[in-house]
C-alpha cells in the first residue's frame, strides 16, 4: 500500500512538472536580433545582407538591435513586432545608420536612438507603441515621411538633440504630444500633419534656435502649440484649428521669440496665450479667427517686443475687429485692444496670405533707454575701475 502511495505522488509531481514546462514554453521571451559590429547577423534567417545593406525578407517578432555604423536596414515592408517591455530598434552610439519601409508596432519605443549621429528614419508606419520614436543626446537626425499612429503616448520624442529635421509625417492619434520635445537646438519641425493629439500637437521645453513652419495641427486634446522656457525660435506658416485649449501657448520664461504667417482657429479657450515671463515677443502677421478668445497675455505684464511689425507692414488679423479703414490703405485706423497693457496697433483688415514669399524685418531693435542704460552701466564700472586704480597709484606714491 505504501509503495502504490509513493507511485501515486510521484506521478502527480511529474504530471504538474511537465504542465508548468508547457506553460513557461507559450509564455517564451521575444528573440532579439543582431546586426553586430562585424556586419554578421544573429537571431533571425529573415534578414538579407547586400554590403551595408539589412533587407527583411518577412516579418520579425522581437528587438533588432544595430552595433554596427554606416547600415541600412529596409523592412522592404514588412513588420517588426514587439513586446510592451522592449525596444523595436534599438540604435546606441551609432552613426550614419538608416531604418526605412518597416512597420513597426507592439513595443515600448518603437524606435530607440540614443548618443547618435546622422541617423535617418523614413517610410515607415510606427503604430500601437508606447512611444513611437525616442531620441536622445545625439545630432544631425532626420525623421521623414514616417505614419506615427495610434502610440500611447508622445509620437515622437526629443530629448537633449540638436540639429534634428522632423519633415513631412503624419503624426496622429496619439496619447501623449504628437512631437515631444525637450532641449532641442537648432531644430526643424516643417510639414507635418499632427492630428487628434491627446495633450498637445507639439510641446516645445527648453528649445532655442529651433523653426517651426508649414504643419497643419488639429484637434489637440490641449493646445496645438506650447512652448516652455523657449528662447530665439521661430513659428511661421502653420495652420492651427480645433484645438480643445490654445492654439498657441507661450507658458513660463519663454520669450525673444517670432510668430508669424500663422492661421491661428477656433481654438477653445485662447488663439495665444502667454503666461508669465513670456512678455518680450514678437507677434505678427498671423490670423486669428473666431477663438474663444483671440489673445491674453499674463496680468499687467506688456508684450514689449510687440503685436505688429510697425507701419506700413502692419500688424495681425483679427475676426472680430470692428475698427474702420477710411483711407484704404489695409490696416485699421484704430488699434486692436487685448488689455490695458497690450495692443495692436496696426491691425490688418484683410487676413494675411501666409503662403507669402514677402520678407519681413524681423529682429525687433532695442529700445534706446534700453541702449543708454546699459552705457550708463559701463560709464559706472570704468570711472569706479578708474578711481579705485587712482587710489593705488596715489598711495604707492606717498
Amino acid at each position: 500500500m505504501n509503495r502504490l502511495w509513493s507511485s501515486f505522488v510521484v506521478l502527480l509531481v511529474l504530471s504538474f512538472g511537465m504542465l508548468s514546462v508547457s506553460q513557461i514554453e507559450v509564455v517564451n521571451a521575444q528573440e532579439t536580433v543582431y546586426v553586430r559590429v562585424d556586419g554578421t547577423v544573429e537571431g533571425t534567417d529573415m534578414i538579407q545582407r547586400d554590403g551595408n545593406v539589412y533587407t527583411f525578407t518577412g516579418s520579425i517578432t522581437g528587438a533588432v538591435v544595430l552595433e554596427k555604423s554606416g547600415v541600412v536596414v529596409d523592412g522592404n515592408g514588412y513588420t517588426l513586432t514587439g513586446d510592451a517591455g522592449n525596444h523595436g530598434f534599438y540604435l546606441d552610439d551609432i552613426d550614419d545608420a538608416t531604418i526605412k519601409n518597416v512597420r513597426i508596432e507592439g513595443c515600448d519605443n518603437g524606435v530607440y536612438l540614443s548618443s547618435c549621429v546622422n541617423s535617418t528614419i523614413a517610410g515607415n508606419t510606427v503604430t500601437g507603441n508606447n512611444v513611437g520614436v525616442h531620441v536622445l543626446y545625439s545630432e544631425n537626425t532626420l525623421i521623414t515621411e514616417n505614419n506615427v499612429l495610434n502610440n500611447e503616448k508622445a509620437g515622437i520624442c526629443f530629448y537633449r538633440s540638436e540639429n534634428a529635421i522632423i519633415a513631412n509625417n503624419k503624426i496622429a492619434n496619439n496619447g501623449g504630444n504628437g512631437i515631444d520635445s525637450r532641449s532641442m537646438g537648432n531644430g526643424y519641425l516643417a510639414e507635418n500633419e499632427i492630428l487628434n493629439s491627446g495633450l498637445n500637437g507639439i510641446k516645445l521645453n527648453w528649445a532655442a534656435n529651433t523653426t517651426i513652419t508649414g504643419n497643419v495641427i488639429q484637434n489637440s486634446g490641449e493646445n496645438g502649440i506650447a512652448v516652455y522656457e523657449c528662447r530665439n525660435n521661430t513659428i511661421s506658416k502653420n495652420i492651427i484649428e480645433d484645438n480643445k485649449a490654445n492654439g498657441i501657448y507661450l507658458q513660463t520664461y519663454s520669450f525673444l521669440n517670432l510668430f508669424l504667417l500663422n492661421n491661428i482657429t477656433s481654438n477653445v479657450e485662447y488663439g495665444i496665450d502667454a503666461g508669465q515671463y513670456s512678455a518680450t515677443n514678437l507677434i505678427h502677421h498671423n490670423n486669428f479667427i473666431d477663438n474663444g478668445d483671440q489673445a491674453a497675455t499674463y496680468s499687467g505684464e506688456t508684450n514689449t517686443w510687440g503685436w505688429d511689425n510697425g507701419f506700413p507692414s502692419g500688424g495681425n488679423y483679427w475676426s472680430n475687429y470692428n475698427g474702420a479703414d477710411n483711407n484704404g490703405d489695409g490696416i485699421g485706423d484704430t488699434p486692436y485692444i487685448i488689455d490695458e497693457n497690450n495692443q495692436d496697433k496696426y491691425p490688418l483688415m484683410n487676413p494675411a496670405d501666409i503662403n507669402t514669399n514677402q520678407k519681413f524685418s524681423t529682429i525687433p531693435e532695442f529700445p534706446l533707454w534700453v541702449l543708454l542704460f546699459f552705457a550708463l552701466i559701463v560709464l559706472a564700472v570704468t570711472v569706479v575701475i578708474y578711481n579705485q586704480r587712482l587710489t593705488k597709484l596715489n598711495r604707492g606714491r606717498s
